[in-house]
């Protein structure tokens, strides 16, 4: 599938839903290659993420809910998608931006290659938000 912007790559793959009186954050990573990203596509990227979590904070807001859910999808991601430098970097910004937060996050992947990654990437996460993460392999 082919877009114009790198906005239009983002607003169809990272977004915001009301399921059962929560805001939950959608992020379909396959098209998404941080590598190929310029500074600037990275920045945007961020802020992006920023507006698309508000959004599903004030989703559950209308329920009286402080915490959204977060779905993460990273099937038919390969090591391309992946980038230590800006995962780091995104998630220090996630955790400063939007502390106590987060419901849940699910991680659905069936990739050897994520079990591999995720030994690395938790050693970034705080230790309150790593329990409200849940891998689901499919």
């Amino acid at each position: 599938m082919e877009y114009s912007t790198t906005q239009e790559i983002y607003d169809k793959n990272i977004y915001s839903i009301e399921k059962e009186q929560y805001g939950h954050v959608i992020f379909i990573l396959k098209e998404i290659i941080p590598s190929k990203l310029s500074k600037e596509e990275r920045e945007i990227f961020i802020q992006h993420t920023i507006n698309t979590v508000i959004e599903s904070l004030k989703i559950s807001k209308l329920y009286g809910k402080k915490t959204a859910y977060a779905h993460i999808y990273l099937n038919d991601c390969t090591f391309k998608h992946f980038s230590l430098s800006f995962a780091k970097k995104l998630t220090q910004i996630l955790n400063t931006t939007f502390e106590d937060t987060l419901e849940i996050m699910y991680i659905y992947s069936g990739s050897k290659l994520f079990s591999r990654l995720w030994n690395i990437i938790k050693h970034f996460i705080d230790k309150e938000t790593l329990v409200k993460i849940k891998q689901i392999k499919n």
